[in-house]
């Protein structure tokens, strides 16, 4: 899913938002508070950082940031271990305006999800 340009949109939930540890890497961005539907976030004490499950009564609050490059897109892949902790997937979801995007966001990986739920 990409915007016009190449540029892409990311959804984040935890380390990469406004304040958090990793957010440095999206600094300068445009970003908007965003609902996804139909997910819970699972924050395991013991991991240090949250992940997403698929859960049709929850709901995860987080921000929705605008107009990444690929190579940012690529820098953040590595940060969040895309295809071995995380996998990065097209999810809907709705700016606080009522207005419904089309947006990535990283998904646990089954090693993840078996170990911490």
């Amino acid at each position: 899913m990409e915007m016009k340009n190449n540029f892409y949109k990311l959804f984040v939930y935890g380390t990469l938002q406004h304040g958090q540890s990793r957010n440095y890497i999206l600094r300068g961005l445009k970003y908007e508070k965003a609902t996804l539907y139909n997910y819970r976030k699972i924050t395991p004490p013991s991991l240090g950082f949250p992940f997403i499950i698929r859960d049709f009564s929850f709901k995860v609050m987080g921000e929705v940031y605008f107009g990444l490059d690929h190579s940012l897109i690529s820098q953040i892949d590595i940060i969040e271990g895309e295809g071995e902790l995380y996998h990065r997937i097209l999810v809907k979801v709705v700016l606080e305006n009522g207005i419904e995007l089309d947006t990535f966001t990283y998904y646990p990986s089954e090693i993840l999800i078996k170990k911490f739920t």
